[in-house]
């Protein structure tokens, strides 16, 4: 039997940043994943993440400013370049659009944000075709999440803080006997007894927690890393085949649901696709990339971005997103378990806010309800 203040199940990023922040208070902190570290299965796994204030509602800009700030003190702390600012370029087809909301919500929190017609966007950015989109929505604050970096510093950073990491021990169940301290059982035969736990174990928290089945979906998301091959002498300037950070931003186009970033990983860049794919058991998600996603890259290079229509695939990958019904998270106390707290469910849009939401789970294990997470509750679901 081993004893914890808090044991936190799951050592993707929300498990990690919770930790670390739980520790920093002065907290006994146990981290335990069913994997080896960093788990290649997880939802927090790849080399990037997007990071950007561009959002259509203030509540996420005024949280993504809040992450934003934690992770420059994560990089002051460890000494490490975290995120890599490109700006962001949503491209917008309509009127209204998510791409105005968004607009419109950094404005109302006095944050810079740019709104510019096609013309003016290829201007700027010659590598896009201005037929392609009516307008353009440019966060300044966009940048590449260097996703894997971000997680093993925060590893590190746990571990340097005195949390107990434990790796390739699976938790199969949790218990809170009469209402006393919370119980973990493990693959391994290991009991944990801790006065609180967090579950933050992703698309494995509906087989742990079998109440939340119905209201989380897993789905296989494929992305594909592009090296660049261009011929110059069909293009108008050098502009137009740099897509280097500084030259090229993170872009957006939602219609299509197509995202991607500069190169920044051994001379490539990425692009993937936010729309939802198709649902999948965890433990079997990561098979190859079909032909198909391959050619629709092609094809929306060949609309957006003609200079990339030939560009080489050196990689690609399947990852795997954790789906609410509504798509905000899930941040609330067990329903039956009040010393247990649920973290899950970011949707694929969740990484970003990593250090904010750990800051919030540290705080409601303190006891502390000063922060309002209405809009993270399992009410919302009808589950009380």
């Amino acid at each position: 039997m081993q004893g914890s203040d808090v044991a936190i199940v799951g050592a993707g990023i929300m498990g990690a940043a919770t930790a670390c922040e739980l520790a920093r208070n002065g907290a006994k902190v146990t981290l335990i994943d069913q994997s080896f570290l960093p788990n290649p299965l997880a939802a927090s796994v790849d080399h990037s993440k997007v990071f950007r204030f561009a959002y259509p509602e203030q509540f996420y800009v005024k949280l993504a400013v809040d992450a934003l700030k934690r992770w420059r003190e994560l990089e002051s702390e460890t000494g490490s370049r975290l995120l890599t600012k490109t700006g962001a370029l949503l491209l917008g087809r309509r009127r209204p659009s998510f791409e105005l909301d968004c607009y419109d919500a950094m404005r109302w929190e006095g944050l810079e944000a740019q709104l510019l017609d096609s013309q003016a966007v290829a201007e700027r950015f010659p590598q896009f075709n201005a037929d392609a989109f009516a307008y353009g929505v440019v966060d300044p604050a966009g940048a590449i999440l260097h996703a894997e970096l971000a997680l093993g510093e925060l590893l590190e950073l746990a571990r340097r803080r005195g949390v107990q990491i434990i790796s390739e021990e699976r938790v199969e169940g949790v218990s809170q006997p009469s209402g006393s301290k919370v119980e973990l059982f493990t693959d391994a035969g290991r009991e944990i007894v801790c006065e609180q736990a967090v579950i933050a174990s992703g698309p494995w928290t509906r087989k742990l927690l079998p109440f939340l089945e119905a209201k989380l979906k897993t789905t296989r998301q494929e992305l594909a890393y592009f090296e660049p091959i261009v011929d110059p002498d069909r293009l108008k300037s050098a502009a137009e085949i740099s897509f280097e950070p500084d030259r090229f931003p993170i872009f957006l186009e939602l219609d299509s649901g197509f995202y991607g970033f500069p190169v920044h990983n051994s001379g490539a860049m990425k692009i993937a696709n936010h729309n939802k794919g198709s649902e999948v058991n965890p433990y079997s998600a990561l098979n190859s990339v079909g032909e198909s996603f391959i050619e629709s890259c092609r094809a929306f290079f060949a609309e957006f971005i003609p200079a990339l229509a030939n560009a080489r695939v050196c990689e690609t990958r399947v990852c795997i997103y954790n789906n609410t019904p509504d798509d905000d998270f899930i941040i609330d106390w067990h329903p039956e378990m009040d010393r247990v707290l649920l973290v899950t469910g970011f949707s694929g849009h969740g990484f970003k806010f990593a250090p904010a939401i750990g800051h919030i789970a540290a705080v409601l294990i303190s006891g502390d309800s000063s922060i309002n997470i209405d809009r993270f509750r399992l009410t919302r679901f009808c589950i009380q």
